[in-house]
């Protein structure tokens, strides 16, 4: 797999995440969700994507 299409899993990735974060009334669920998506977010960072130092404002 080369790195466009790491980049296209990984925004897919979070898409998915966004989905059920925006859908769950559990607490717990939404965070864990949430330092899923930070770590892709990093990912994203570590591939070379510019990207925002906070995954949530973007």
């Amino acid at each position: 797999m080369d790195r466009e299409e790491m980049l296209q899993r990984i925004a897919q990735a979070r898409a998915l995440l966004r989905e059920v974060i925006d859908s769950t009334d559990l607490p717990m669920i939404e965070r864990t969700l949430k330092v899923a998506d930070m770590n892709l977010h990093w990912a994203e960072w570590n591939l070379g994507v510019p990207v925002t130092l906070m995954p949530e404002m973007e």
